[in-house]
């Protein structure tokens, strides 16, 4: 219970300061739920290995079309 008091007051105070000007908590929040749902996206990847080809085809892709352009 102590652990999901702490996160809200961590949201709650994020957003506190976020409307003072201090984007940093957000950020914070937003490198971890970003790094969760990475990974597991790419747990979801590894357990459809047909999935996996077809992401790294459009990664190659849009990795081509991005040097393209420049």
């Amino acid at each position: 219970m102590h652990i999901l008091a702490f996160i809200l007051m961590l949201v709650v105070g994020s957003i506190v300061a976020a409307s003072n000007g201090d984007f940093s908590g957000l950020i914070g929040i937003g490198k971890i739920v970003g790094g969760i749902i990475f990974v597991f996206a790419l747990m979801w990847l590894l357990l459809h290995p047909v999935l996996l080809v077809i992401a790294i085809f459009i990664l190659i892709m849009f990795v081509e079309v991005c040097l393209r352009n420049k």
